[in-house]
């Protein structure tokens, strides 16, 4: 159904369920006229959080709804999606099934950072091809040196590797819309966190649970998660380590996103839970600076970059312009975080009639982070609003809705 626009698949996904706009508005919580605007073409789009409503619903996953690829963009030469499968679940690390072999040539931490530190470098690049090309063959490695530091003086140093490598499977995994695989993988990264001792990074493992559970349409699951965690880590002032007021911030932006998200029926209380977790991570950056730990990054610019989100999923462009204008971009410290941090001034953008800047953001973002902006929900989304409303035949909009699996007749 790639061949679709939004609106189009909804009616075909709705057709097949056999179900009035009526009766599926009736079950997602969403009005009617949103549902006929949607599938007529006359709506400017909808958030995220309406498609996720509507595709649970239709019980399907979003990404069908959306027409999201769910394949890296090239074959990688080695590895690749189902090597990756293969490698996460793979039958030997079920209870009982003892079909490892003798592990004489694991590798040891030395052989490892230098992988790690490339795969990294590929995951802050958006670099998905090339990064699943490689991550069957760490994890694998990963699973062999774990068993051959079991209780030696690497143990904990494996263990934290191979959690660190479990969370970029599981964010990647989730942005190439296989979400049950990166759950499998968050659930791996979780048991090497608690084998490695790694407070920290058992806290970076549940904000990635948290991302898991919303790309999943579990609002509130993923809000509890992050929110929960947040409580039992909070750091006392007199602490005064940045690494935990990092980490403490991280996960409130997570529970921030995800009440964002969990808006249903215009709720004021769930705009106040995102509105307030913003406002803890704020002072949590205040305490921590810009700050870089387990592999990832947080301060100021960071709780400036999620604000946007958040007002973009409240439905808020004007302020989620406003906030953005504040944050300085030049301090997210990776250039995918800086990419999405853009796409988010896009689809503000489309939503307040900026059309020709929201398409200029866009077509910038293709020839900066292509692999990685075809896995973008809201950049389809966002693409197939501007291909309903232009005034003339853009040639660049429509290569790049073909790209993104959005019908570019629409």
């Amino acid at each position: 159904m790639t061949d679709l626009s939004v609106g189009k698949r909804l009616a075909r996904l709705r057709d097949i369920r056999d179900l009035t706009q009526e009766q599926l508005a009736d079950r997602a919580g969403v009005s009617v006229d949103t549902i006929r605007r949607l599938e007529q073409g006359t709506q400017r789009g909808a958030r995220i959080a309406t498609y996720q409503k509507l595709a649970g619903a239709l019980d399907i996953e979003l990404a069908r709804l959306l027409g999201q690829p769910t394949m890296t963009q090239s074959l990688a030469p080695d590895g690749g999606v189902i090597a990756l499968r293969a490698a996460i679940q793979a039958p030997s690390d079920l209870p009982g099934l003892d079909l490892c072999g003798a592990d004489s040539d694991a590798p040891g931490p030395d052989d490892l950072r230098p992988v790690m530190e490339q795969a990294q470098k590929h995951y802050r690049r958006g670099q998905f091809t090339d990064l699943v090309g490689m991550l069957p063959g760490l994890v694998t490695d990963l699973k062999a040196a774990t068993r051959e530091a079991e209780g030696g003086p690497d143990h904990d140093t494996v263990w934290s590797m191979s959690a660190a490598a479990h969370i970029i499977v599981a964010d990647v995994a989730a942005q190439l819309g296989q979400t049950d695989l990166a759950y499998t993988a968050v659930e791996r990264a979780m048991h090497a966190t608690a084998r490695a001792g790694d407070e920290l990074r058992h806290a970076l493992a549940v904000s990635t649970l948290s991302l898991v559970l919303l790309r999943q349409g579990r609002w509130s699951d993923a809000q509890r998660v992050a929110t929960s965690r947040a409580a039992e880590i909070e750091p006392r002032f007199s602490d005064r380590s940045p690494e935990k007021f990092a980490m403490f911030g991280i996960l409130l932006l997570s529970g921030a996103v995800s009440a964002a998200r969990a808006n249903r029926d215009e709720s004021d209380s769930t705009k106040d839970d995102a509105l307030t977790f913003l406002r803890q991570a704020e002072a949590a950056a205040a305490l921590s600076g810009a700050v870089r730990v387990r592999g990832t990054a947080f301060g100021p610019a960071s709780v400036g970059m999620q604000a946007t989100t958040v007002q973009v999923s409240l439905g808020h462009p004007d302020k989620a312009l406003a906030t953005a204008s504040g944050v300085n971009v030049d301090e997210l410290p990776w250039k995918i975080s800086r990419a999405r941090h853009r796409l988010d001034l896009a689809f503000a953008r489309y939503q307040t009639h900026d059309d020709e800047g929201a398409r200029d953001v866009l077509l910038t973002l293709d020839e900066e982070h292509p692999e990685w902006l075809t896995h973008q929900m809201l950049a389809a989304s966002t693409v197939g609003g501007l291909l309903e409303t232009e005034r003339r035949r853009d040639r660049d909009l429509r290569k790049l809705a073909v790209r993104l699996g959005v019908d570019p007749a629409a």
